[in-house]
């Protein structure tokens, strides 16, 4: 009673593995004959059609493809697909773009712009980048908006891993393979049938292999994987009415993985002089970002963080445990696989998938089909923050060294050490739960239909911790000051994993929930043979709600004993200076009419086999969120925007898909061009991840072909041309506040963040705390070790500091950008803001180039197949700044493999190679914040990897 995906015949010898999703010939057939083969039945329009017959542009992938281009995992799909990038990023998520819309955005309440569906299901939460592939029968990667058929509006794109469900068939495999690194990978399938009526079909996965980094200080390989995947699926098909099947997933992984790469800086030593006053001691290092902007190719950029520019830095000269940058004279190894971590990353997923996807056959052509799903995701991460070690101990004076004998600080989280420690850790915990139920026809006549009504809920909560025994030593000193006053002392968390209470560490604490709700249909009308018109309409409501917890790192004991406002939601954990205070429900709704219309027409041409030509318009959305909380004590954090837009795309699209030459040659040509609205990027200030809106046009082509020009010989091509442009907008970088105006300079607060002031100001606030000759002596400023950081906080501006000239340089406006100076004036404030106009989206190569050839032929009794990749992606950014900070190299990366079947197909043979020049390219980067000093965390790929892997099918 079984049924399965049925297959439209190609004349076509020997397909080539490709997008394009045609499969390779049997290997029985004869070298030197055309013969008929098997094209990918797809469900990119949720109903059943040949992938040339799609008017959409559609890359899908059979198992035989994933196998025979070594594409193990949805992480490297991008090097087959046009106009696709992918890369890791932090925090443990990632960046798939495609045509230039990705996931630049930062926080748990938003959405990913290209959504992930297993089975049709969509996940808020995907193990994308971790996961590898094991059982799928294909896998289909939408490009463009996606707003009428799918469970969740993206406005990228979707990619749907479909896993092969039961049959009547009893029939099994299994791989074993063996590669460097000491890699161990091991899968199988067992489909076994247990009546006429019901089937079960078991399916797991094992991956352990040796690191791919190497930890300097610990000797330790590091990056290794160890995960295991099982996959239990049942099928009940009684009679043709009822279709029935419930599947469990379930993906552990537990090793060393880095969440993120090498640590990048150029140091930033802070200025040797302001105007014509030097600048002495410690204050050098507090007028310092910590790490300069230029280029991560550059050789200086294997430096350290200029430790005076971070908050443990700031800490250390004020309480006597270190007398300056802790970093200095740190040149790191520019191997990207060296890492200095005074402990191996530790790295934790668990995940459990439920489906049950019932289909109803309510008569012949109408079918009802009602999709359940549960997603529940656990993990967490803990590593070094730093990544650098220190080049000094801590060598603690006054006080500091009655608390700290020999300089040793006692840390519950970060433990026992005598120099600067940091470490992050961070657990996430998710549930998902989605319903939708569906009325779609499949007539012979001239209309079609489909109806549907979704329902998603997600919550998830996590905790960021930065853990530094800095921070635990200044909470301890300043406890120790206060003994006798009578104050709450900061409430210092004895033991990991940490609580979230503790005020010696950074805890931006998120809790988010989403309940959307939608409807949505699509009609098919046929007027003739050659046309088809289809519209479909999707409106979308979502309600989101975030129980924010501002940062009370280092808060002041009156401060962190405050008690709650009434009406305010209180933490569970606040009492006596413990926890966070107390903040408002944050809600927010939205309602999206989002669709597709689209006209297709198949035209008889005297010159092809099969062609057809199509036109779309379609409209996606992507829904707004929370920015995580700022630090109550950050200047500017009143002004942080509490919540981001959504994204709206309009999309409009051409293209034409042939076979021609008796079905040798596969030829597919689409342009397409977006009016991109309000895209979620982010950036982090205040030591909160704050997301912006800007609108941006993208246009470009896309090139996909397979070929074979004689027996036995496949060719692919699939090559993308891209242009993003951002249409308007003005921001701050961080990285470079000033804008290169000789009139402005940054400087640390007391919570080190940055802020911008007049340098001539500044150059008198020196002379005053240095003492210097001339300047006037001011109580509480003068020899202060401290001073200077209270000026981003506006402490100075009563003082009528005046240069030597006297000139008021407190009152004194500065023009910005050739404004009025009466419209921009910058005293102290975040900075200049810079221009986007004309800049280039992030995380978007202008072009893309995948190659491919392979070659079969008889050897013995056996089938051998010689198969080459070969993939190019040019220069991007990874800000929307532009500048060379920001700027992506392009790549190269070629694989090749080597493959022996028997003559009953049943045994199969593959030798391997990935990256095989070795390439080591910097894929993102993510830059840090001013409390952080500015460093810069990078993201590659794997090495070099070979091995052989040994299929046995039964």
């Amino acid at each position: 009673m079984f049924s399965s995906l049925g297959y439209r015949r190609l004349l076509i010898a020997g397909a080539c593995a490709s997008a394009l999703g045609v499969w390779a010939a049997p290997a029985a057939a004869r070298a030197d004959e055309a013969v008929a083969v098997d094209e990918l039945i797809v469900t990119a329009e949720r109903r059943e059609a040949a992938l040339q017959d799609v008017p959409m542009a559609v890359s899908a992938f059979s198992a035989e493809t994933l196998r025979a281009s070594r594409l193990d995992g949805p992480s490297e799909l991008f090097r087959a697909i046009p106009n696709t990038n992918f890369s890791r990023s932090n925090f443990g998520t990632y960046n798939l773009s495609i045509r230039g819309i990705g996931s630049k955005f930062i926080g748990l309440s938003g959405e990913y712009g290209v959504s992930v569906h297993v089975n049709a299901t969509p996940l808020t939460f995907s193990r994308l980048a971790d996961a590898q592939f094991f059982d799928v029968e294909r896998v289909e990667v939408l490009r463009g908006p996606q707003g009428a058929l799918y469970g969740r509006n993206a406005t990228g794109g979707a990619v749907n891993v479909l896993t092969v469900r039961p049959t009547d068939r009893f029939e099994g495999s299994v791989t074993a393979e063996y590669g460097n690194y000491d890699t161990v990978r091991l899968q199988g399938a067992l489909n076994l049938p247990l009546n006429e009526m019901m089937a079960l079909r078991l399916a797991g996965f094992a991956l352990k292999r040796d690191g791919f980094a190497t930890n300097t200080v610990t000797g330790n390989d590091i990056d290794d994987r160890d995960i295991q995947a099982f996959r239990a699926s049942f099928r009940l098909q009684p009679n043709e009415v009822l279709d029935l099947n419930v599947m469990w997933e379930h993906f552990n992984e537990k090793d060393s993985r880095t969440r993120v790469g090498k640590q990048l800086c150029i140091h930033d030593p802070g200025p040797a002089s302001i105007g014509a006053v030097p600048v002495l001691g410690v204050n050098r290092g507090y007028l310092s970002q910590g790490c300069q902007p230029g280029s991560r190719y550059s050789p200086d950029a294997y430096g350290a963080v200029n430790s005076l520019a971070t908050l443990a830095g700031i800490t250390l000269p004020l309480i006597g445990m270190a007398p300056g940058d802790v970093f200095a004279g740190r040149v790191q190894d520019p191997d990207l696989r060296h890492i200095e971590a005074v402990r191996d990353p530790l790295y934790a997923v668990r995940t459990n998938l439920f489906q049950i996807d019932a289909k109803l056959r309510l008569r012949p052509g109408l079918t009802l089909q009602s999709l359940t799903a549960f997603n529940y995701d656990h993990a967490y991460s803990y590593q070094d923050y730093l990544r650098v070690t220190p080049s000094v101990p801590f060598t603690p004076v006054g006080p500091a060294a009655a608390l700290f004998p020999g300089g040793y600080v006692d840390d519950g989280q970060v433990g026992r050490a005598n120099a600067l420690r940091g470490f992050d850790y961070y657990p996430t915990r998710s549930k998902e739960f989605f319903q939708e139920v569906r009325l779609y026809s499949n007539f012979d006549g001239a209309w079609d239909f489909t109806l549907g009504a979704a329902h998603r809920e997600f919550s998830v909560d996590s905790h960021y911790y930065v853990l530094s025994n800095g921070l635990t030593a200044f909470a301890k000193v300043q406890n120790a000051a206060a003994a006798s006053s009578g104050l709450v002392p900061y409430y210092v968390d004895p033991a990991f994993p940490p609580d979230g209470t503790g005020h010696n560490y950074y805890d931006n604490q998120s809790a988010n929930r989403m309940r959307s709700s939608s409807v949505y249909g699509e009609l098919i009308w046929r007027p003739t043979a050659a046309l088809k018109l289809t519209g479909g309409l999707r409106v979308t409501d979502a309600r989101k709600a975030s129980e924010p917890s501002p940062i009370t790192l280092l808060a002041p004991p009156t401060l962190a004993a405050t008690p709650p406002a009434s009406g305010t939601r209180v933490n569970p954990a606040f009492n006596g200076g413990r926890g966070h205070p107390p903040a408002p429900l944050l809600t927010e709704n939205d309602t999206s009419t989002t669709g597709r219309l689209n006209l297709e027409w198949t035209p008889t041409l005297g010159f092809t086999d099969h062609s057809m030509v199509y036109a779309s318009y379609s409209r996606g959305y992507k829904g707004g969120g929370f920015n995580t909380p700022c630090d109550l004590q950050s200047p500017g954090c009143g002004s942080v925007p509490q919540t981001f837009a959504p994204e709206h795309v309009d999309a409009f699209e051409m293209g034409t898909k042939n076979i021609l030459a008796g079905g040798r040659l596969a030829l597919n040509l689409t342009g397409f061009y977006y009016n991109y609205d309000g895209y979620q990027v982010a950036g982090t200030i205040n030591k909160s991840s704050v997301n912006q809106n800007i609108d941006a046009q993208i246009y470009g082509l896309e090139f996909e072909s397979v070929w074979e020009p004689v027996a036995d010989l496949q060719l692919n091509l699939a090559a993308g041309w891209l242009k993003t442009t951002i249409r308007d907008g003005a921001v701050i970088d961080t990285f470079n506040r000033t804008q290169g105006d000789p009139r402005l300079a940054v400087m640390k607060a007391q919570d080190a963040s940055n802020c911008v002031v007049n340098r001539a100001a500044l150059a008198t606030l020196v002379a005053i705390q240095q003492g210097l000759p001339g300047a006037p002596a001011i109580r509480g400023v003068t020899g202060n070790p401290g001073a200077l950081l209270a000026a981003c906080s506006g402490a100075y501006s009563a003082l009528g500091l005046y240069n030597y000239a006297g000139t008021n340089l407190v009152t004194a406006p500065i023009a910005v950008n050739n404004a009025p100076a009466a419209n921009s004036i910058v005293q102290v404030g975040q900075g200049v803001p810079v221009s986007l106009r004309g800049n280039r989206l992030p995380n978007a190569p202008e072009w893309t180039v995948s190659f491919g050839a392979q070659y079969s032929w008889n050897v013995a009794a056996w089938r051998a197949t010689l198969r080459g990749d070969y993939y190019r992606q040019g220069d991007s950014y990874a800000r929307i700044f532009n500048s060379e900070s920001d700027k992506l190299k392009g790549y190269p990366l070629v694989n090749a493999t080597l493959s022996f079947q028997g003559p009953a197909r049943d045994l199969e043979v593959l030798l391997y190679v990935k990256n095989l020049t070795d390439e080591t390219p910097i894929t993102d980067i993510y830059l840090t914040d001013d409390s952080s000093g500015l460093f810069t965390n990078t993201f590659t790929l794997d090495p070099r990897t070979y091995g052989v892997a040994v299929t046995k099918r039964f």
